[in-house]
């Protein structure tokens, strides 16, 4: 303790005779808020270089290296913490994170008496479907417009129609979601909807049956209008605020600082009452979803241009618009993929797997030769995205057709004769991306399209079932990188992630295509660096380097050494956000 104090005043007397012989003002000379030393800091620069301490000033790294080059900087008020060994890493940045939002996905969820309740797991069958609708109907007063959120692709949820729920519902307007991209509804709501829906009745997103008469099967733009429309705003309140600040706590007690989400206006409202509250502990890159299935999509984007790259400080960004995914998931079959599945293993999607824009649920209907006109698909909200100055980002894709659909649409809507403002801040990208086509390599590389990597681990047994041992070769990571694209690991649970890619194991312990493993410095690079290039922020996030924002997590086990199997374990001892401590655990 006298070696730190005689220290601090001799950094003082130095410092004020430094002041006197150059007439800098002593206000002037500024050392660092925090240093932190003794330990093992992986830079995750260029070279991966390890230091022993790091300097922070004005929530930005000052300086990293040893421990007596940074020591040397601290002043009489510097904070100073000995790391005592510890391995210390770049802040996580956490994509595809919507789900961790309080009404993240509240376009799709169930909302009754105000409250966002998610989705209804426990309701998979014709029968369960029927009776929550009955306990519901009958538990609500007469009038209120009900949202319900069935698990994702059930068969029975897609074979619902009006017929089925309009008796049992004939004084609420009634939403019952059936996938990320499909909506059954009674007749009260689909009243509603036609009247806000340019083209009412005739828009082909109503779905009609064989007389031609609507059956209460929505998609699309018909319901973005009942989905973000409709669906009435939770109060944003107290609990609500509660809520969030321990979603975002648990994210940063396991090691993450910044998150990448498709989020709408509720969301954001939130943040802005928590930043303004200086109580958010999280840095936000958001898409916005303003623009998805919004059959209005040039009438919006006239009354508010361009907001790319607006934001609160610098903790909340919009990096671009989200817009509805064309595709589903492999395990379930609705991927968009070149190759037909290999069997069908009984699920009801085709054998190229289903196209969102274009149909409801299970159907054949193919891009190439679909009837419905582009213009009142979500194409056209690509293309007036584009031609008012957005890039799109952040958007769920799991197939390779889909991906080489989304490139022709974003080429083909770059060449607009009338664009108003070309994107040129931020990158286009797609999440997920389970399956890739090399013949699409060129493409991605010329229009500079950033992806990420996810969906590989989820239920792959499933999607063996459906694609058989090219399951193997999804998402070949090494492949990819020699290539030159720096894909990022998605999700918000680090840890366990990189596992997952630096052994190519779920968590039954399968192993899935062995040879695309990624060693350990690879894997961090594609859950810190790598990931803030996704939304072009690597030159000021994801690694420890002199400039940077100060965002870091100092571990309780070190990552480059730890058993394989014991990754997904590792303890985040203290998270760091802009130089302020925001967790620090036992």
């Amino acid at each position: 303790m006298r070696q730190a104090i005689l220290l601090g005043f001799a950094l003082c007397v130095t410092a004020a005779s430094v002041s006197a012989q150059t007439d800098i003002p002593a206000e002037l000379i500024r050392y660092p808020d925090t240093i932190l030393h003794n330990g093992k800091i992986l830079t995750v620069d260029e070279n991966f270089r390890i230091a022993e301490a790091v300097a922070i000033r004005d929530g930005v790294f000052l300086a990293a290296g040893t421990n007596q080059d940074v020591l040397r900087l601290r002043g009489p008020a510097t904070r100073v913490i000995d790391l005592q060994g510890k391995t210390t890493i770049p802040g996580f940045v956490g994509t595809d994170a919507d789900n961790d939002f309080v009404g993240g996905n509240l376009y799709k969820d169930t909302v009754i008496g105000g409250k966002v309740l998610g989705t209804l797991r426990d309701v998979t069958n014709r029968e369960q479907i029927l009776q929550k609708v009955r306990e519901v109907i009958a538990s609500r007063p007469r009038g209120e417009t009900i949202f319900l959120r069935l698990p994702d692709e059930g068969a029975d949820g897609m074979r619902l129609t009006k017929a089925d729920i309009d008796p049992l519902s004939p004084n609420h307007p009634l939403a019952i979601n059936v996938t990320s991209f499909d909506m059954v509804v009674n007749s009260l709501m689909l009243e509603k909807v036609v009247a806000l829906l340019p083209g009412g009745m005739n828009h082909p997103s109503v779905v009609k049956d064989a007389q031609g008469q609507p059956n209460g099967q929505i998609f699309g733009h018909a319901m973005g209008v009942a989905g973000w429309d409709l669906r009435p705003w939770p109060v944003i309140d107290d609990a609500v605020l509660a809520e969030q600040k321990q979603m975002l706590h648990d994210l940063n007690r396991k090691g993450i600082t910044t998150m990448v989400a498709h989020l709408q206006g509720f969301n954001l409202t939130v943040l802005n009452v928590l930043y303004h509250n200086n109580e958010l502990t999280m840095r936000v890159f958001a898409t916005h979803d303003f623009l998805r299935q919004n059959p209005n999509a040039e009438a919006y984007l006239r009354r508010i241009g361009s907001l790319v790259d607006f934001g609160l400080g610098d903790m909340v960004q919009i990096v671009g618009a989200g817009l509805a995914a064309m595709d589903g998931n492999a395990d379930s079959g609705s991927a968009l993929t070149i190759d037909p599945k290999l069997r069908s293993g009984g699920i009801a999607f085709g054998p190229h797997g289903q196209n969102t824009w274009i149909g409801f649920g299970p159907h054949n209907n193919a891009w190439a030769t679909n009837q419905i006109p582009k213009e009142l698909t979500e194409w056209n909200n690509v293309r007036q995205a584009i031609k008012h100055g957005w890039n799109t980002t952040g958007i769920h894709n799991v197939g390779d057709q889909s991906t080489e659909i989304w490139l022709q649409t974003i080429e083909d809507a770059m060449k607009q004769p009338d664009i108003k403002l070309r994107p040129q801040w931020r990158p286009f990208g797609l999440d997920h991306n389970l399956f890739w086509n090399p013949q699409s390599f060129s493409k991605i590389e010329e229009l500079d399209f950033r992806r990420g990597l996810g969906k590989m681990f989820q239920r792959p047994e499933r999607a063996v079932e459906l694609y058989g041992d090219r399951i193997h070769d999804a998402q070949p990571v090494p492949e990819l990188i020699a290539r030159g694209f720096k894909v990022h690991i998605e999700g918000t649970d680090p840890f366990v992630e990189l596992e997952r890619y630096i052994t190519r194991r779920d968590a039954e312990g399968r192993t899935w295509g062995p040879d695309y493993a990624v060693d350990r410095p690879t894997a961090l690079r594609m859950k810190t660096i790598w990931a803030a290039r996704y939304i072009a922020e690597d030159a000021v996030l994801g690694s420890i380097e002199k400039g940077k924002k100060a965002d870091l997590a100092v571990l309780g086990e070190d990552f480059l050494t730890v058993r394989e199997d014991d990754i997904e374990r590792i303890p985040v001892v203290m998270t760091v956000v802009g130089g302020k401590i925001v967790y620090e655990g036992q």
